[in-house]
């Protein structure tokens, strides 16, 4: 009796051992299966997910993963060609659609010149004029954002006196300011260097700005600073109290402030954006007292 009780828990002993081995096993290769699956959330990574065990059921746990990546990767590949190709075909559209309106403008152009219009004709003229005109910075500008947004080609790096670019860049706004008897706050600080690609810097200061000259109302400011290792560019602008705006949106595409306004595609904020998460920087927007402004660190 006493041999077969030993016998007994002899056996119990190794199924016991047997058991937490199995165990111990398993949590080794959950751990390392959640290893595995981290690693494929980088688009670089190529490697299937392999287990240490032969455990039929995560044997074939690994090979749904691997077949499911495998239909993403697939899937995330098709995406980006049409993706390409539709940017092409909205490039070649654009470049299309542009030819015959700047041809359509010169036109129109010689016969306001030639003053053998009626005073009601002339009216008409200089409306059709202004819609023309329209039509075509929308289509510069949808040929723009097409080669922003499927452009691969590297950022061309290089030290910039964004105090300089900028100076020269507001002191271009100086006709409507004018015009409109703008009030003016500048303070931008002297021999600020950075880190920039120049087309794209001078893109969004021409977006700011062109931003500004549409929507502003009755002041108009630009503030540069460093603030220790961060420079801080704000452009900020008055806008009309009746002007519709939900500043949570406005780096949106094809949002614009106030549908009223005249001329503005919505796009150029959205630039704007586009460009800094290419550069790296951030960029946010603020709404007090009917002062909207953009501020971009840097």
């Amino acid at each position: 009796m006493e041999m077969i009780l030993a016998t007994a828990c002899e056996c119990l002993f190794v199924f016991l051992c047997a058991l937490l081995w199995k165990y111990i096993s398993l949590k080794k290769n959950i751990r390392h299966f959640s290893q595995e699956l981290e690693k494929l959330k980088s688009s670089d990574y190529r490697q299937p997910v392999k287990v240490t065990d032969f455990d039929k059921d995560l044997v074939e746990l690994a090979v749904k993963v691997n077949e499911h990546t495998d239909i993403q990767r697939q899937l995330g590949v098709e995406y980006e060609e049409r993706q390409k190709q539709l940017g092409t075909v909205i490039s070649g559209i654009s470049h299309d659609f542009r030819t015959p309106l700047t041809a359509s403008l010169g036109y129109l152009q010689m016969i306001e010149k030639s003053g053998e219009l009626s005073d009601k004709n002339a009216e008409y003229l200089t409306i059709v004029m202004q819609k023309n005109k329209y039509l075509k910075e929308l289509s510069d500008e949808f040929f723009e954002l097409t080669k922003i947004e499927n452009s691969n080609d590297e950022l061309q790096l290089e030290e910039v006196n964004l105090s300089n670019l900028l100076t020269e860049a507001v002191l271009e706004q100086h006709s409507w300011i004018a015009d409109k008897n703008i009030a003016t706050d500048f303070e931008i600080s002297d021999g600020i260097m950075i880190q920039a690609d120049v087309h794209c810097l001078t893109r969004i200061l021409n977006n700011l700005m062109s931003n500004a000259q549409k929507y502003t109302s009755d002041s108009f400011g630009v503030k540069l600073k460093q603030d220790g290792n961060c420079v801080v560019l704000c452009v900020s602008n008055t806008i009309a109290g009746s002007t519709s705006l939900d500043v949570d949106r406005v780096f949106e595409p094809f949002y614009r402030m106030d549908a009223r306004t005249e001329g503005g595609s919505g796009l150029g904020l959205y630039v704007v954006k586009l460009l800094c998460d290419r550069l790296g920087w951030s960029v946010k927007a603020e709404l007090n007292d009917n002062v909207f402004t953009a501020t971009i660190l840097i």
